[in-house]
């Protein structure tokens, strides 16, 4: 019958020191964080929207998407999955709605942010990598956010929604570039006071700025797109782990993924042959091991048999 682990809530696994955790957008990409040991998973909204539309992340996908997207991959996956709602599609109703929903899908946890709905890499993300790159993401970067007050209200809505449920919400805010760092933790400090279990001040990129931020935060914190500049990064797990940071994200399996997707269509291509694929141990991995990494089945056929039987 079906091999249906249990799942870890978020509180529990978090309240077990620093979580390490991977981007995902689909199943596959959910069971590939699974396998190579994470033990939490957040489903990104940029990675949802290329997979889905291939787009940048603009916000073009609705909620109906990123519901049904949380529904499969929490069915599927034993990991606490983190949504990541973006601004929660509106007003203060729709986040209540949103993460209602959400919470009923199965999110372990929802990052709802105060940028205004027509946020995306368009409009700031290339400014900010080049920022970052030279070492000034210190509020210079153009990036609109909203009033502090109407993100309150959309966090209490979302506390509302989630509340007698295992999902957290993670009060976002993306004003430290807009409007500094001080401005970005007073934003933290209300979400906290409101009921926000974890905070995360987008575009942190150094140990000084993260011991500013716990020094006026003592809770669980979130250090999001941890990443390296010329082989260096941001800063050290450890360190910051020390400072109450127990949830680290990053993006890797989209630049993996589409690397193995390529190398086998290279090569299935040139040898108009499906060898390659059908004889690669994936490093070394034996048929059984294989097959339980892809998992196409899962089950299914044994319980149908147990189903049928009178």
């Amino acid at each position: 019958m079906f091999d249906r682990q249990p799942k870890t809530t978020f509180r529990e696994v978090m309240a077990q020191g620093q979580v390490f955790t991977p981007c995902v957008w689909d199943c596959y990409s959910a069971k590939a964080a699974e396998m190579a040991g994470f033990k939490a998973i957040l489903l990104s909204g940029a990675s949802l929207g290329f997979s889905m539309s291939g787009v940048p992340d603009l916000g073009l996908h609705n909620q109906e998407e990123l519901v049904w997207a949380t529904d499969r991959i929490s069915d599927y996956s034993p990991l606490p999955l983190i949504i990541d709602a973006d601004d929660c599609f509106g007003d203060v109703v729709q986040a209540y709605r949103t993460c209602r929903r959400l919470a009923k899908a199965g999110a372990a946890a929802i990052l709802l942010e105060d940028t205004p709905n027509e946020r995306g890499f368009a409009r700031f993300g290339r400014a900010m990598e080049k920022a970052t790159l030279e070492g000034k993401v210190d509020g210079n970067v153009p990036h609109e956010v909203i009033s502090q007050e109407l993100w309150l209200a959309k966090l209490k809505a979302a506390l509302d929604a989630c509340a007698g449920t295992d999902c957290v919400v993670i009060a976002r805010t993306e004003s430290k570039l807009e409007k500094g760092l001080d401005d970005a933790i007073e934003r933290c400090v209300k979400a906290a006071e409101l009921g926000c279990e974890m905070t995360y001040v987008h575009a942190l990129r150094t140990l000084d700025e993260c011991k500013k931020v716990a020094a006026a935060l003592p809770g669980w914190k979130m250090f999001g797109d941890v990443a390296t500049v010329n082989g260096v990064p941001f800063v050290e797990l450890d360190d910051i782990a020390a400072l109450g940071f127990n949830l680290v994200t990053m993006h890797y399996l989209e630049k993996g993924s589409m690397y193995g997707m390529m190398d086998y269509g290279k090569r299935v291509f040139a040898d108009r042959s499906t060898r390659y694929a059908d004889e690669h141990t994936m490093g070394g991995m034996t048929k059984a091991e294989q097959k339980a990494a892809l998992e196409r089945d899962r089950g299914w056929l044994d319980a149908e048999e147990e189903w049928k039987k009178l």
